[in-house]
């Protein structure tokens, strides 16, 4: 017995303790730094084919530049989401109970994603510099990033039953949100340097188009961004403007932009509410647990019939409002054709096509926004572009698949506990 058990001793000092606990860390580590590297890879190469058509079509008129990209464009923008998204349910479906891995997998495919875009903009956009190029993905990332991360740990926090704590769970999201549109964004923004305090040019644009149209706002601020773009916040009565279209534009046009955010800020309570209907696109996963485990896959199928037929209200909701702000723009502009020349400079400037498909239009079509500003385009009405690439199709139906697969796993975990 003594002679065994000093030949055990013995073995165990042979042991590379240090080795042996530290090789999880070390595989940990490798998984997350394949992750992102994987989701880098991924879209840099997908995004590089989107883009051959938009190669070829450089020398013509840039609304036919812009048709062509927008397929490109958007299945880069969907991919940012989608490739993280598949990375971290692959992680899930093959360890179930590496929680903490597969939630750190999720933000490093998601900053491998964002990475893997830069190069997409570069190449669009030769005039952004690197410096401010990465500059607008951290911010936004930071940005983006704190409400993802509260919707999805709500959704793994959430009970596998509807009791209390699931709606306390429920209701806190709720009241995060209501506080970041609310002006927390903006509180965020300005304390990461995003939002600065407005130049005295555009604070003086801004009073008298505020005056003209006897619409008050709270505060004006400049957006650090470099696409020319400008943005109302009904619930805070905020106004937002780019630097890029404080430098593309001229005083009177930037005016004439002004005034339609100022129309904004018009719209009654009830149509407040009803912009808050986007927030339905994302929010009722959060019950995909306790759904699941009372009606089981018809649950999750409901979810992806809410989360596809969001946005189509809402995108007719948001038309209809663009075209009132629209028309009070007009109605405030200076001399005739400003409103319309203001449109075609910032659609031309970012690439953005003059008719779109209706499914996910924001919008209505430039062509048609043009036309009833009282401008005839110098141009014929381009055809639609195309509504995706074809790997953000085939990723979109992979990741669907998968989540589909989580929810069986999820059912048979139930039933077991049950």
């Amino acid at each position: 017995m003594r002679a065994t058990g000093g030949s055990e001793k013995a073995l165990l000092a042979d042991v590379p303790w240090p080795r042996l606990l530290f090789m999880p860390y070390v595989l940990n580590g490798l998984i997350l730094i394949g992750s992102t590297l994987l989701a880098a890879g991924v879209i840099l190469v997908t995004n590089w084919l989107a883009l051959i058509p938009w190669r070829r079509s450089k020398g013509e008129h840039w609304s036919e530049q812009a048709r062509l990209l927008y397929p490109a464009m958007f299945a880069a923008r969907s991919n940012l989401l989608i490739i993280p998204g598949i990375i971290t349910l692959s992680m899930r479906l093959l360890w179930p109970q590496a929680s903490p891995l597969w939630v750190l997998t999720g933000i490093a495919s998601l900053l491998g994603a964002y990475a893997g875009t830069l190069a997409m903009y570069r190449e669009v956009f030769p005039r952004i510099l690197l410096r401010d190029c990465l500059r607008q993905v951290a911010t936004r990332i930071l940005m983006q990033l704190p409400i993802l991360l509260v919707f999805i740990g709500a959704a793994a926090l959430m009970p596998s039953e509807f009791t209390g704590l699931a709606f306390a769970i429920a209701g806190t999201v709720i009241v995060s949100w209501v506080l970041w549109v609310r002006g927390g964004c903006v509180w965020v923004g300005r304390k990461l340097g995003l939002f600065v305090p407005a130049p005295a040019r555009l604070q003086n644009i801004a009073e008298k188009a505020s005056a003209r149209m006897n619409v008050p706002f709270c505060r004006v601020l400049l957006m650090r961004s470099s696409f020319a773009q400008a943005f109302a916040l009904p619930a805070s009565r905020q106004l937002l403007f780019t630097e890029r279209l404080l430098e593309l534009l001229p005083d009177a046009e930037i005016a004439a932009i002004c005034s339609h955010e100022l129309a904004h800020l018009t719209e009654s309570q009830a149509v407040r509410y009803s912009r808050s209907i986007v927030i339905l696109t994302y929010a009722p996963w959060m019950f995909f647990s306790p759904l699941v485990h009372a009606f089981g896959f018809v649950a999750f199928i409901g979810l992806l019939f809410i989360t596809l037929s969001v946005p189509r209200i809402y995108g007719r909701i948001s038309r209809k409002l663009e075209s009132r702000a629209d028309e009070m723009a007009k109605a405030n502009e200076g001399d005739a054709g400003t409103y319309a020349r203001a449109l075609m400079r910032i659609y031309a400037d970012s690439l953005s096509p003059a008719v779109t498909g209706k499914v996910r239009a924001m919008h209505p079509h430039l062509y048609d926004r043009l036309l009833a500003a009282g401008v005839t385009p110098d141009f014929p009405r381009p055809a639609a572009p195309g509504a995706t690439a074809w790997h953000a199709r085939m990723f979109a139906a992979l990741a669907v698949l998968l989540f589909a697969a989580f929810a069986l796993q999820q059912m048979n975990l139930f039933s077991r506990a049950g």
